[in-house]
């Protein structure tokens, strides 16, 4: 696919739900959007209730007028990943959370499969939800999982992952949260970046070496601060990348984003997308972790209605608000 592609997906949210339903492939397409809840949504019914919100053009009623900004597509026209940009104006509340009068935007990814007449056939949305707390909550989720670093090895062996599917993927899941000197092997020796979340400063934020990257992701194998077991639960392949799913355990974390954990054992999913080499080794990695279910977890007072269910209750809904 095309930026301008893109660009048109983009401007469709805006314009109505039927304009933004007409790109996906009828009645046999998967829609996902994680950090809503938002799981295998596959009717235009529930798709057309999904983006409802979005195309919403009155600055009074506290749904906000929704802004969107391409940053980047790899892939081809069978499948790739969009980077993009979200801010919101004139919202009243997000995620439960008072949102009125403040700033604040996100960054997120989307990968798409496409069938041979261009319509998206299956769809999976991450974004950045700490990066929207530090901006308008009390609670400051931190960049960083663990808030440590990993030692950076000697020497690093190059060990291309070999393979498709799943086993190839839990290659790179097993060596990040148990062996950062393996995990390093897995990426291109000359050339990488590594992305986790929204990005303020490139300089601060994407790893491009393995110092680098051992102060990005290395403190999830240090075991300093809990234990991380990744475990791959979907692969999505294309011609030279490929999309993970993956869920993840994490015990005996004194913290996650510097929030105390109070002893919790916390399960959570997330989602990388590689870009390999011709070697397979990684030259791209863009990851975002599901944070929702996880502040939910530690108490933060997350809301994610199914508003896009056919029984969804709106008006009880707001009555058990308080509204």
């Amino acid at each position: 696919m095309h930026s301008t592609f893109y660009v048109r997906w983009l401007k469709a949210f805006r314009e109505s739900p039927e304009a933004i339903c007409k790109m996906y492939n009828g009645e046999d397409f998967v829609f996902e959007d994680p950090m809503f809840d938002q799981h295998n949504v596959n009717t235009q019914a529930d798709l057309h209730r999904t983006f409802g919100p979005y195309g919403n053009k009155d600055p009074e009623n506290g749904i906000g007028i929704h802004n969107f900004k391409v940053r980047s597509y790899i892939g081809d026209k069978s499948s790739g990943l969009l980077r993009w940009e979200w801010s919101p104006e004139h919202a009243g509340s997000f995620l439960g959370l008072d949102v009125a009068g403040k700033d604040f935007l996100t960054h997120g990814h989307t990968f798409h499969t496409f069938t041979p007449e261009g319509k998206i056939s299956r769809e999976s949305s991450w974004w950045d939800a700490s990066a929207i707390l530090r901006a308008v909550y009390d609670v400051k989720p931190t960049k960083s999982i663990t808030g440590t670093k990993g030692a950076v090895p000697s020497q690093v062996t190059p060990t291309p992952i070999q393979g498709t599917g799943k086993e190839a993927a839990q290659q790179w899941a097993t060596a990040l949260g148990s062996d950062f000197s393996a995990l390093a092997g897995l990426y291109n020796a000359d050339w990488f970046t590594v992305d986790t979340g929204k990005i303020d400063d490139h300089e601060l934020d994407t790893a491009t070496d393995v110092s680098t990257l051992a102060e990005a992701v290395g403190g999830l194998s240090s075991g300093e601060n809990g234990t991380y077991t990744f475990t791959v639960s979907d692969v999505f392949e294309g011609n030279g990348h490929r999309l993970i799913h993956w869920d993840v355990t994490i015990e005996g974390a004194s913290s996650f984003r510097g929030i105390p954990t109070e002893g919790k054992t916390l399960t959570g999913v997330g989602a990388t997308f590689h870009e390999f080499d011709a070697d397979g080794r990684i030259l791209l990695e863009s990851t975002f972790w599901e944070d929702n279910r996880i502040f939910v977890q530690l108490g933060l007072p997350i809301i994610r209605p199914h508003y896009w269910e056919a029984d969804f209750d709106m008006d009880a809904f707001i009555a058990s608000l308080g509204g």
